[in-house]
């Protein structure tokens, strides 16, 4: 037992310990032996004879004594942990307050950074809800020569799945929405896509009941996919609806599936512009043929499956060389477009949400960073105060290493206690996230949820932040002196004091630095709702109509173009009556909406161009009223009137923006412009421009006017419009059960959807500036304040530890104003200094904020005078106090203790 405490206290190596022990052994026998008459040498050889392998033994021994120390070392660090945890767990208990203020600052930071992370994951780190490899998983796109992702047409798609050797398959589809009558009788407007039998199957989804799409599905395509969440809400979870028939749009479909509600395919493009997820999936036979319509018309979207083994570069060179064929086959539509892949994952989430997430990750991590800065801080005074205690036990004989893990494991406990809040912080922010995000902000791929991917993250977030606070007073106990700490009653050193200027310069700087981020944004913010839209009103009702596109195979109400008029006239002539509306129009999008459709122009008289030097147009089918209704001005020439009918000569109406981009300074009255119908087939129409209206914003955000085309929608009609109504008087949205009434009585089965005033298209068209802006702003003044909390919390712990310098200064005759000068310029010093490391900082990191700016730009001279200034004044409120209280200390009452 002695020699294995020798062993264990003193760490004697084991094999040293071993041979001792053993060479012991053998000398005690031979002289037992000797002592009884035998020979010394040949005693020494029987010894050594009943020992056998002494080389062997002494490795078994060996063996044995490192697994004894293991376990001696097992049992020394379990003891001592649940002693230091002990401790630590006594000594908040003993500084409540201390502890409280400490546990929320660290929580504050932990559940911002666990609310962050959720959206992060689900962004960057999450798999997709797909069973199928995810890195061979794209979207496809063409990409134009100025680089934008475009939808693609139904003949180069099907090129693209007939000629690729890249992909085991590829499938197309489109959004769409459908109307389905209630329980109640009322219709309903349900989110749907269209898709290619292959889809389920590419994706790697597995039906919770029924099954996916077969070929056999495409031979009479009255087959329906429903989402479990549509499954659950609209048939009460029926597990005997697989099977049987239900109604859609008016013909009747066979229910063969139902897939979880976390599949979902919406592209961000569509998601952005609040597209609903779908609940429901049909069968998509996309056109296929030789209409060459059909190759200049962009509006499906597909995925593709790459095969195992063949990698991302080798599958897009692929799909390259088909897109070089037919641009040499079908030049006037296809001369520099590029059949483009994309992760899926990109393609779900955006480019926007990326950057989005990793600037909100970036901003919560700087505030976590200035939580731990002023825990430190904290930590520091209190160790501190705790110099001559530790001192103590250090001469007791404690080792560095033991007051080191004692204090270290001070910190990790006290870490845990405000990991644990922030997770419940962390878990309440996103619970109520739901409610205060803006519909249609987050992608429909990214959901926000508290899972154990979350509580992972916070637990590793606490046990680090916890070492990194742990570790300033840890060092600073290792360069105390034992003899000095015991012998004086000073109770600061110049080391600790350097360290905690250095955290406080840390802190002001990472506030410059995100306050630097969210004035720009806050800058973005109020450029996008100063911009004029071009619309005047201010009190308008708006909502979509939607009809059933004809298929030939289900019967409808609205089978020609003429039908589809005659319901928009039916309509708004219902509407028109209603007591109280002043006026009412139908249209294609509204403005700052950011959905309209492009076609392509030419100007009679011009050169026709092709591919990327074509001209284009955003194509708008209106009613006459539609300028007055929106108070949209007509600078010159005329509106439209009742007629310009359907066989009447075909007109249209530019915006300011076309004629600046394509007249060149002509007189546009009179001239015509080429443009396609939309209609299947595509048509081309010659039309005379009869106006030229007041240009209009389709985003808040445009570089450049878009070019706008209208033609009277009695000339041209979809199955799409927005049905828009004015008030006499009053708020817009009372009108909305009287629209709806109108609107049934015309036809019931139609329902309208996306109801919103004009008012709230403009708020939704800046509902993401807006709520970066906020977001970052809210973070900002929190990181604002926890530097001013550092700036005030070092310099009041430098007067407490300076009263008896300040006392011996105004004793020799200083005055107050020198005290309060001193104490004032090492704050300024700091402040100065965190000040111009944090806007270097800013100067350099700010330009990759570029893509979500708009008419500021990253060094914003505004921005970047503005938080000096509010960082000063903030700065010399929070000094105020503690430079106070050092001008009024008093020498008779510094000197008393001595």
């Amino acid at each position: 037992m002695k020699r294995s405490l020798r062993s264990w206290l003193w760490r004697v190596d084991v094999a040293q310990e071993v041979d001792e022990e053993i060479t012991f052994h053998i000398e005690m026998r031979t002289r037992e032996l000797v002592d009884r008459g035998v020979d010394p040498r040949v005693a020494r050889e029987m010894v050594l004879a009943r020992l056998g392998d002494v080389g062997r033994l002494k490795r078994t021994c060996v063996d044995l004594g490192r697994k004894r120390d293991r376990e001696m070392r097992l049992s020394q660090f379990i003891e001592e942990l649940r002693a230091d945890v002990t401790s630590a767990f006594r000594q908040m208990r003993a500084f409540p307050g201390f502890t409280a203020v400490a546990a929320l600052t660290l929580a504050l930071g932990i559940g911002a950074n666990s609310a962050i992370f959720a959206l992060a994951d689900a962004t960057f780190l999450r798999p997709l809800p797909f069973t199928s490899p995810h890195d061979r998983l794209v979207m496809l796109w063409e990409r134009y020569p100025n680089g934008f992702l475009s939808q693609v047409t139904p003949l180069d798609f099907a090129d693209w799945a007939d000629q690729n050797q890249s992909f085991d398959a590829m499938a197309a589809f489109l959004s769409n929405s459908v109307a389905m009558i209630g329980p109640d009788g009322t219709a309903e407007q349900v989110s749907s896509q269209m898709v290619g039998l292959r889809f389920f199957d590419i994706l790697g989804v597995t039906p919770i009941a029924g099954r996916t799409f077969v070929a056999s599905d495409a031979v009479e395509p009255n087959s329906v996919v429903l989402s479990e969440g549509f499954w659950r809400r609209r048939f009460g979870a029926d597990p005997s609806l697989v099977g049987r028939s239900i109604t859609i749009a008016g013909r009747p479909q066979t229910v063969i599936g139902i897939v979880p509600d976390r599949f979902r395919v919406v592209p961000a493009t569509i998601s952005n512009a609040g597209s609903e997820p779908p609940s429901l999936w049909t069968v998509f036979n996309y056109p296929r043929g030789g209409d060459p319509t059909q190759r200049a018309a962009h509006y499906m979207y597909a995925v593709g499956r790459i095969k195992e083994g063949v990698a991302f570069d080798a599958a897009q060179r692929d799909m390259t060389a088909i897109g070089k064929r037919n641009e040499e086959l079908y030049p006037q539509t296809n001369t520099g477009h590029v059949p483009t892949l994309q992760p899926l994952r990109e393609a779900l989430v955006g480019s926007e949400m990326r950057l989005t997430s990793m600037l909100l990750l970036a901003v919560v991590g700087f505030v976590l960073l200035m939580c731990c800065a002023n825990v430190a801080n904290l930590l520091l005074a209190r160790t501190m105060s705790r110099t001559r205690e530790l001192a103590v036990r250090s001469a007791l004989g404690a080792s560095r290493r033991r007051i080191v893990s004692q204090i270290l494991t001070e910190s990790l406990v006290l870490a845990c206690v405000g990991g644990v809040v922030g997770m419940v912080i962390g878990a309440a922010i996103l619970s109520v996230a739901p409610s205060l995000v803006p519909p249609g902000l987050l992608p429909s791929a990214v959901s926000l949820t508290f899972d154990e991917r979350v509580v992972a993250f916070s637990a590793m977030a606490s046990l680090a932040v916890g070492l990194v606070f742990g570790l300033a007073p840890a060092w600073q106990v290792t360069g105390v002196s034992v003899v000095q700490a015991i012998g004086t009653e000073s109770r600061t050193t110049a080391r600790g004091g350097r360290f905690r200027s250095v955290l406080v310069v840390v802190e002001v700087a990472a506030a410059v630095l995100v306050l630097c981020g969210a004035g720009l944004l806050l800058r973005t913010l109020m450029s996008l709702q100063s911009v004029d839209p071009g619309s005047r009103a201010q009190d308008a009702l708006t909502m979509l109509l939607n009809l059933p596109f004809p298929d030939g195979r289900t019967p409808t109400r609205y089978p020609t173009p003429e039908a589809v008029h005659g319901f928009y006239d039916s309509i708004e002539r219902e509407v028109a009556q209603i007591a109280g509306v002043r006026s009412v129009a139908i249209g294609g999008a509204l403005p700052l909406d950011g959905m309209f459709v492009g076609q392509g122009i030419d100007i009679e008289g011009d050169l026709p161009r092709q591919g990327p030097s074509r001209k284009f147009a955003s194509y708008h089918m209106i009613s006459p009223t539609y300028f007055e209704t929106l108070d949209i001005p007509i600078v010159s020439g005329r509106t439209f009137s009742a007629t310009d009918s359907a066989d009447a000569v075909e007109v249209c109406i530019v915006s300011e923006g076309f004629v600046q981009r394509y007249l060149n300074g002509r007189n546009p009255i009179g001239l015509r412009v080429a443009v396609p119908a939309m209609a299947f087939p595509v048509r081309p129409v010659l039309r005379e421009i009869v106006g030229v209206a007041r240009q209009i914003k389709m985003f808040p955000n445009e570089a450049e006017p878009i070019p706008q085309i209208y033609v009277p929608i009695a000339q041209n009609s979809w199955f799409t419009a927005s049905l828009i109504v004015r008030p006499q008087s009053g708020a817009a949205d009372a009108l909305l059960p009287a629209v709806r009434a109108a609107v049934a009585r015309v036809d019931k089965e139609r329902p309208v959807t996306r109801v919103r005033t004009i008012d709230v298209v403009a708020a939704e068209a800046t509902s993401r500036p807006r709520f970066r802006a906020v977001l970052v702003g809210t973070f900002a003044a929190v990181a604002l304040a926890l530097a001013m909390v550092g700036v005030f919390g070092v310099l009041a712990y430098s007067v407490q530890q300076r009263v008896r310098e300040f006392g011996v200064r105004i004793a020799m005759g200083a005055e107050a104003s020198d005290v309060m000068r001193l104490v004032l310029g090492n704050a300024a010093k700091l402040t100065l200094i965190g000040l111009a490391v944090g806007l270097i900082a800013a100067a350099a990191l700010t330009r990759y904020l570029s893509t979500l700016l708009y008419a500021v730009k990253p060094l914003d001279p505004v921005t970047f005078v503005a938080v000096p200034l509010v960082l000063i004044v903030t700065a010399a409120i929070a000094v105020a106090a503690p430079a106070w209280r050092a001008a009024r200390v008093d020498p008779v009452m510094a000197f008393r203790g001595e």
